[in-house]
């Protein structure tokens, strides 16, 4: 019985801008429910504001694993998609079990998403009895990946995931062929790479 309405509210996929949005969408009394956000690092600080309100959230495309942690789960926010939980333990045992690769080594950007993909992906491949030699984060604008690449390296990871986005994804996969002693190391991002 209620109309549906697109409030489109961009906050650019950052924790700023998604306490912006959720504050300035709270603030209208006509708004019953929100479908979004897209992205897990406006959801994060996002989620609570707009279910303070009592306004439910769905999301189509959240994925950070602590968005529904029972402990921490904003009380009226859901999601349809999967949690970061099942897709970085897949990876890890798809690299361990599939692949059989010993040496893995990760990036991500330190978004909520990013960092909580790759801790499951180690948290998972340990498990399975494998090690990692780096798990290192770099800036979402960064384009030279050549030093941290370069000290990446230096642990002879046999795999490396990065759960990262299309900007530090493409910069990682064109740029890491030319620093010796990845020539041939496999890699795998997630789907916030595409």
């Amino acid at each position: 019985g209620h109309a549906i309405k697109l409030d489109g509210q961009d906050s650019g996929c950052s924790a700023e801008g998604g306490q912006t949005a959720a504050t300035k969408i709270a603030a209208d009394k006509t708004v019953v429910a929100v479908v979004g956000t897209n992205c897990s690092s406006e959801a994060v600080p996002g989620a609570p504001i707009i279910t303070n309100a009592g306004i439910f959230m769905v999301s189509p495309s959240n994925t950070a694993v602590v968005l529904t942690d029972p402990a921490k789960r904003a009380a009226g926010y859901f999601r349809t998609a999967h949690s970061d939980k099942f897709q970085g333990a897949a990876a890890a045992d798809f690299a361990f079990k599939e692949l059989k690769v010993m040496k893995v080594a990760t990036i991500h950007d330190g978004s909520p998403y990013a960092q909580g993909l790759a801790q499951v992906f180690v948290d998972s491949f340990k498990k399975l009895g494998g090690t990692v030699t780096s798990f290192e984060a770099v800036s979402p604008d960064e384009k030279d990946m050549k030093p941290l690449l370069t000290r990446i390296a230096a642990g002879k990871p046999d795999f490396l995931y990065y759960p990262v986005f299309i900007g530090n994804g493409a910069a990682i996969a064109s740029q890491i062929r030319d620093v010796p002693g990845l020539e041939k190391t496999i890699m795998m991002g997630a789907d916030g790479i595409f």
